[in-house]
């Protein structure tokens, strides 16, 4: 058998401990060993093994294995071995002592045989027992930080005791993984760069390692049907199609079968062959086969047009080509090239909202970016009224009207020759200091996750699903604006989506285009709202019906009457949590016995931010945290905590994207009774957390537990609860 293959299970368990762990503790060093320790006896069938790493100037023994054939017939050796090995573990040579010591000084192995002419120094060595064959090999890493010695094949492997030069090969290539996992443990500096990663990896899985584009064939039209927004959010680079439902991959982990279960789930493609290639050269690929969008975030040179603006205000500024009063004019060059390059910048960003608010002295531009808003630019305010005016034409707002609320939408491909297919939702309101405008960018190339990416705990998930396949019913997501809402309904419908089924929805706006689904778009000014839409739906033989929001009683009593007549409803309100739902809808003129008989489940939620993997800090909670962690789950240890530093990878943020917080109340017998009684919300919540329900306090910790987000996120987002 090769030595890859027989080393394959040590080396993808070792990866696995690779990749879980972004920043290993030295404490993982000795779960490293023994599972080397175990994995070079298995294979080479040896009668001891002695593992040595170094520490400072000594050659420490930091595992020590002996065979229970050594003592096979004397039991009472063994007791003596036992004893040996718990000196040796306790003992530390000096640098250069003995064979060991010459093997981590030269980096060289030593391969001795009792025949051999070097068999006197076996017969020397102090073990209890006749040593007919050695290995000696060097743990590499950048440096050599230690040694693997075995002693002995077992009699069994009928080779008299004796190792061969295949036995040499397979101990090098386990101990140079291991080597690199030890020392990233225990040398917080120590690296590796893209391309070494990537090695690193193909070797430790035996997949094949792919470092330049002649290697492979690439279909261009194949990687272009899949789109730029799957292959950099999952990083698998799709290149050749096998069949028509499968394909051929570069990835740079292929262990990582979250990002294949998602990339199959929304490509609805098959993963059949993968190869390794570096994240750099994924992401080369993409920016060639993807030039637009690469040179878009390139040239979005947003701070030069601010200064030609805030130059043209300046005191000192003389004249020039650009006046200020021409950048009063929502028509000039300087004013559209502004408009554009923030909706650009923000998109790049990854914000989800842009706020351009009017102060006394300076127009503020923010970004919402994970949930949190950050200040982009300050820009002179006389410019305030001409940025405003140029966004109200792009989205056909009537320009004179500047004492009242509008509405609007962006449609942005009409305004820039990038490739950037966004919408961006409008609105615009009086301030003291002039009309602040709000834009929502909905990305038309995003696509949905699958539910378990949303951050369902495996309980919720269950009882979720359950509910999105009953045929008729009423399931409702509350939760503020930016809480998530959109996506998990979009999810759960592409879950259930299917040829035999007929999906209807109604939507202010379409925020993802989904292939089997019948979406309409609201339009007010026409009178075409959520009211309009379900009784044209319930003409429509629908099976599911999706309805953006439920805002008033008239949609609200269509949506029962919808749910109560074989159609399964889903839809959004705006409330705190999932009991409060029952006493809104009940103040939107619904019946409670129509609103028990309805409903399926309601679904509270919000976004947190998930703590940066790379730069999370471990530590013990203390006081008031165990405290709460105890409340909430009945737990307490080890969590982790945001580095205030933080690291490239988040920006020096300490935090890196967002996960969801959900607070799932299905509904039960109990449950109905206490809806017909009209009881108060509190013991409504009672009720369902006895049925089970986990609060969104709760769930949130439960993430903290988990090591994705941490207790002050936890906090910010959801208070303790004050019923238990």
């Amino acid at each position: 058998m090769a030595a890859s293959n027989v080393a394959g299970a040590l080396r993808r368990s070792l990866l696995i401990k690779v990749i879980a762990k972004p920043a290993p503790s030295r404490e993982d060093v000795t779960s490293v060993i023994e599972l080397t320790a175990s994995k070079v006896v298995e294979a080479l069938a040896a009668q001891s093994m002695t593992l040595y790493l170094v520490e400072g100037n000594d050659i420490t023994f930091r595992h020590v294995y002996y065979s229970p054939t050594l003592w096979a017939d004397n039991p009472d050796k063994e007791k003596v071995f036992e004893a040996t090995a718990e000196k040796l573990l306790e003992l530390k040579l000096p640098l250069g002592t003995g064979n060991v010591g010459k093997v981590i000084e030269t980096g060289e192995p030593l391969f001795f045989t009792a025949d051999g002419p070097e068999g006197d120094s076996l017969k020397n060595m102090n073990t209890g027992f006749d040593v007919r064959s050695m290995l000696t090999v060097p743990l590499k890493g950048n440096v050599n930080i230690g040694a693997i010695q075995v002693l002995n094949k077992e009699p069994h492997a009928g080779t008299d005791g004796h190792f061969t030069e295949h036995d040499l090969k397979l101990l090098q290539e386990v101990a140079e993984y291991s080597a690199t996992l030890i020392q990233r443990m225990m040398d917080p500096k120590f690296e590796l760069s893209a391309d070494d990663t990537a090695k690193f990896i193909a070797r430790l899985t035996d997949t094949p390692l792919i470092t330049s584009e002649e290697e492979i064939e690439i279909d261009e039209k194949l990687v272009e049907v899949v789109g730029d927004a799957v292959i950099r959010r999952e990083g698998i680079f799709p290149h050749k199609q096998l069949t028509p439902n499968s394909v051929a991959v570069l990835m740079s982990n292929p262990l990582d079968y979250a990002k294949r279960d998602s990339f199959q789930m929304t490509t609805e493609l098959n993963i059949e062959e993968t190869r390794v290639a570096s994240a750099t050269f994924i992401e080369n690929l993409v920016k060639k086969f993807f030039k637009t969008e690469a040179e878009a975030e390139t040239n979005v040179d947003i701070g030069g047009v601010a200064e030609v603006i805030s130059t043209a205000y300046s005191p000192d500024a003389e004249s020039g080509e650009v006046s200020a009063e021409d950048l009063e004019s929502e028509d000039s060059a300087p004013i559209v090239q502004l408009a554009n390059r923030i909706i650009e910048d923000a998109y790049i960003s990854g914000a989800s909202d842009i706020h351009i608010e009017p102060q006394e002295k300076n127009l503020i531009v923010r970004y919402r970016v994970d949930g949190l808003c950050a200040e982009k630019l300050r820009l002179p305010s006389q410019v305030s009224n001409a940025l405003c005016t140029r966004l109200k034409i792009m989205c056909n707002l009537d320009i004179a009207e500047r004492r009242l609320p509008q509405d609007g939408r962006i449609v942005f491909k009409k305004y820039t020759q990038k490739n950037m297919d966004i919408d961006l939702r409008v609105a615009t309101g009086p301030m003291n200091h002039g009309e602040k405008v709000v834009m929502r960018i909905l990305d038309k190339t995003k696509t949905t996750l699958p539910l378990p990416a949303l951050g369902f705990s495996d309980e919720n998930l269950e009882k979720y699903r359950k509910c999105i396949q009953q045929p008729y019913g009423m399931i409702l997501h509350c939760g503020p604006t930016g809480s998530g809402k959109s996506m998990t309904l979009y999810s759960a419908l592409a879950e259930i989506n299917d040829p035999d089924i007929n999906i209807q929805t109604a939507e202010d706006p379409i925020e993802y285009t989904l292939p089997g689904l019948n979406q309409m778009q609201m339009n007010r000014q026409i009178g075409l709202d959520f009211a309009r839409a379900l009784r044209c739906y319930l003409r429509m033989d629908p099976d599911v019906i999706l309805v953006g929001e439920i805002r008033d009683s008239e949609t609200a009593g269509i949506a029962v009457e919808a749910a109560l007549t074989g159609h399964l409803l889903v839809s959004t309100l705006h409330t705190n949590d999932a009991p409060s739902t029952v006493s809104r809808i009940g103040e939107m003129g619904v019946e409670p016995f129509n609103v028990s008989a309805s409903l399926l489940c309601v679904c509270a939620q919000r976004l947190m931010r998930r703590v940066c993997k790379n730069c999370k800090t471990p530590y013990t909670p203390e006081g008031r945290e165990v405290e709460l962690m105890e409340k909430a789950l009945g737990w307490t240890g080890e969590i982790f905590k945001a580095n205030p530093q933080g690291c490239p990878t988040c920006g020096g943020m300490g935090y890196k994207g967002r996960v969801g917080i959900h607070e799932l109340m299905v509904n039960s017998e109990e449950l109905t009774a206490g809806i017909n009684k009209e009881l108060e919300v509190a013991e409504l919540k009672r009720i369902a957390m006895r049925d089970g329900m986990k609060t969104l306090h709760q769930d949130s910790f439960l993430k903290v537990k988990q090591g994705v987000t941490t207790i002050e996120e936890a906090l910010a987002n959801v208070p303790p609860d004050l019923i238990t």
